[in-house]
C-alpha cells in the first residue's frame, strides 16, 4: 500500500478551498480540481474516496488550521481576557485574510454535505477544545456568563464573522479604536 503524500494532501485541499470560493460547493468538480492543482484526476481519488469525503475533509482540515492560527500570540501567563482578546483578534483578522474560509464554511453548514457523524465531531471537539476550555475557565472564575459555551463561542463569531465581511466587501481596515470598541461590545456579551 502506498503512503500518503501529506504535501499532495494539503495541496489538493487548499486548492479546493479556493474553488469552493469561486464556484461553490455544487460547482466544485473532481477533474476541475485536479487540473487547478496540477495532479491527475486519478491522484484525487487516491486520496479522497469522493467529492463528500474531500468536501468532509476539507472541514476537518480547515478546524484544525484556523484553531491553531487563533491560539498564535498567546501565553500561558496572558490573564483570561487578554487570551480571549487575542483569540477573538486572530480569528477576525484569520477572516479578513483569509475570506475562502468563511465562503466554504458558510456554504458547508447549509448544505448537504454537512451532517455531524460521530467521527467528526470527535474532531471538531478537539479542534475547538482549547478555546472551550478558555470559556469554562472564564466561568469557573465567574469572568463570564454561565450558558453553554458553545453558544457564548458563536455569538462571538457570528459578530466577528460580520465585521470582517464589512471588512473585505468595503475594503475598509479595521483601525485600532475599531477593534477596542467591537472586543469591549463583545466582552460585555459574554462577561458575568
Amino acid at each position: 500500500m502506498r503512503t500518503k503524500d501529506e504535501t499532495k494532501v494539503q495541496l489538493i485541499l487548499t486548492t479546493a478551498l479556493k474553488m469552493v470560493a469561486r464556484v461553490g460547493l455544487a460547482g466544485l468538480k473532481m477533474s476541475d480540481l485536479a487540473k487547478e492543482a496540477g495532479v491527475a484526476t486519478g491522484t484525487v481519488y487516491i486520496y479522497f474516496e469522493d467529492k463528500n469525503q474531500l468536501i468532509r475533509e476539507l472541514y476537518l482540515y480547515l478546524m484544525h488550521v484556523s484553531t491553531n492560527d487563533l491560539t498564535r500570540h498567546i501565553t500561558d501567563s496572558d490573564p483570561l481576557k487578554i487570551k480571549i482578546k487575542k483569540i477573538a483578534h486572530n480569528y477576525l483578522d484569520d477572516n479578513i485574510n483569509n475570506p475562502e474560509y468563511g465562503a466554504f464554511l458558510e456554504q458547508y453548514f447549509r448544505s448537504p454535505y454537512f451532517h455531524e457523524d460521530d467521527a467528526t465531531k470527535a474532531e471538531e471537539e478537539i479542534a475547538l477544545q482549547p478555546i472551550y476550555q478558555l470559556v469554562v475557565e472564564g466561568q469557573r472564575q465567574s469572568l463570564i456568563k454561565e450558558a453553554d459555551p458553545e453558544l457564548l463561542v458563536t455569538l462571538v463569531c457570528g459578530m466577528l464573522n460580520e465585521m470582517a465581511k464589512v471588512a473585505i466587501y468595503t475594503q475598509k481596515p479595521i483601525t485600532p479604536a475599531d477593534w477596542e470598541l467591537t472586543f469591549s461590545v463583545l466582552w460585555d456579551g459574554i462577561r458575568s
